[in-house]
């Protein structure tokens, strides 16, 4: 494999993902994490590539997705074609409780 390209959501969360990544950098393999879905696991993911040697690029939607645009207090940050990585607290986001209300059935 060139790449490997873990989905957070599907292969077991944060604690698999590293797994995937260590194997990957002792194999000089790519790490491409699947962000897609919502501010959560794109913040996980961040929180893995950050962790990673192997870590490369990410994939996610530049769509119209609130889950991942609204959720969190603050959006993904870019700059220069980079994701910053947030450095607060646990994943490193807030919950915006205004999005959550008004989802919230």
């Amino acid at each position: 494999a060139d790449i490997f390209q873990p989905d957070l959501a599907i292969c077991g969360g944060i604690t698999e993902a590293m797994r995937i990544a260590a194997i990957a950098s002792a194999n000089q393999i790519l790490l491409a994490p699947h962000l897609w879905g919502g501010a959560l696991m794109f913040a996980a993911g961040l929180q893995v590539c950050a962790a990673s040697p192997a870590a490369h690029i990410i994939e996610y939607s530049l769509g119209a997705n609130p889950i991942l645009f609204e959720l969190a207090e603050q959006g993904p940050v870019l700059k220069d074609g980079m994701v910053e990585i947030p450095d607060r607290p646990g994943l490193g986001v807030t919950i915006n409780d205004d999005f959550v209300n008004e989802y919230t059935v």
